[in-house]
């Protein structure tokens, strides 16, 4: 079996390492993986690092009867059995290119909520692909309402992890609580996400104003996490979106005037997911509209108890009261609240942590997400 995936991307977040990790995953099973992506993108390097075949599409505009052709022609001269798409615009060279082709199937992997696409362009466009997938029950029942396919075609496919890659390092906890300046009796609460309004890190930032004072002398905070890369940028300029950049320095002019420096730091991106969640006692996720985190699932992976706001995709990810708790989206007193309990108990931490990682084991098998995935390829 041989498989082209589209993942045009320039950004490097959870999602694109997702997928890029699906297309290593399937050559690991025996698929021959060829990849689309952006020129000098990460997801390129990171797919080049692993043996994955890269290749360019000829014009960045969405909608380019040139791309349509390069990827019909690729296809055949590939001898490609499957097309799948993993980034939205990337559907419509792919669909273009399978227009007059009834062989080969489309599929779309959705890893965000989506606005509606029922128009007539989108009407041509999706009848071609053969099944979507998403992580989502709840956007797996509105899908049909928003883009013009059957519920027949919908399919939930969970995120797949590696439980033996998500070990405990004490080492790293050490190295990493010792830089930021964290004792071995502090509790670090942390995050990990993008630096950008929707993502509701000022949320975060504002809750330590409403912990006790009794309970705030040994609790850090530590966001990992960089804003939102633009989609293009010149040599000149920031690569990041200029409004996260303007919400990032709010939150630093907030730490500066509340006297907060010491106790919440930015650590920036970090690529070592393990380790940073390894020197972290609690996690929060403030995000106000997540489809369905990936990042939650890594925390959870670690044993770590989760304290998140209560919207989206956390209301199936996390049962409160057992693998973590919820609180009223946008509502830093609320968090600091929920975060109390946690701070007031290593053994509720614990008891929270280990059935997030159960819900993780019995849910979210890579293995079996995989063969789900393979299944697709084979019958749809």
């Amino acid at each position: 079996m041989k498989s082209l995936h589209f993942c045009t991307s320039e950004a490097w977040g959870g999602l694109e390492l997702y997928a890029c990790t699906l297309m290593v995953e399937l050559q690991k099973a025996g698929v021959e993986i060829f990849a689309i992506c952006a020129p000098d993108s990460k997801a390129e390097k990171f797919l080049r690092e692993r043996h994955i075949q890269t290749f360019h599409l000829p014009s960045s505009n969405p909608v380019s009867l040139r791309s349509a052709r390069f990827v019909q022609s690729f296809i055949v001269e590939h001898d490609v059995d499957i097309l799948h798409v993993h980034f939205h615009s990337d559907i419509w060279p792919a669909s273009l290119a399978l227009t007059t082709d009834s062989i080969r199937k489309l599929f779309l992997s959705i890893y965000m909520g989506v606005p509606k696409k029922n128009d007539l362009f989108h009407r041509f466009i999706y009848r071609r692909v053969n099944a979507i997938f998403t992580s989502s029950l709840e956007l797996n029942q509105r899908l049909p309402m928003l883009y013009p396919v059957p519920s027949s075609k919908v399919h939930l496919l969970p995120y797949g992890r590696h439980l033996e890659h998500y070990a405990h390092d004490p080492r790293r906890r050490k190295e990493i609580r010792a830089e930021y300046d964290c004792s071995d009796s502090d509790v670090v609460v942390g995050t990990m996400v993008r630096i950008d309004p929707g993502k509701g890190v000022m949320d975060f930032a504002k809750s330590i104003l409403y912990i006790d004072a009794a309970l705030k002398h040994r609790v850090k905070y530590l966001i990992v996490g960089e804003p939102t890369r633009r989609s293009h940028s010149r040599p000149s300029e920031s690569p990041y979106e200029p409004h996260c950049e303007v919400y990032r320095r709010q939150i630093e002019l907030f730490l500066q005037q509340e006297h907060l420096t010491t106790k919440i730091t930015f650590a920036g991106y970090q690529p070592d997911v393990v380790g940073y969640l390894s020197a972290m006692d609690v996690f929060v996720f403030p995000s106000r509209d997540e489809l369905y985190s990936l990042v939650v699932l890594d925390a959870m992976c670690m044993g770590l108890p989760i304290v998140a706001a209560q919207a989206g995709g956390n209301l199936f990810q996390i049962e409160d009261g057992k693998r973590g708790l919820l609180y009223t989206v946008g509502d830093s007193k609320d968090l600091a609240a929920k975060l109390t309990q946690y701070l007031n108990s290593a053994e509720l931490r614990r008891e929270h942590g280990r059935a997030a990682r159960e819900f993780v084991e019995e849910k979210h098998s890579m293995t079996r997400t995989i063969e789900q995935l393979l299944n697709f390829y084979r019958i749809s």
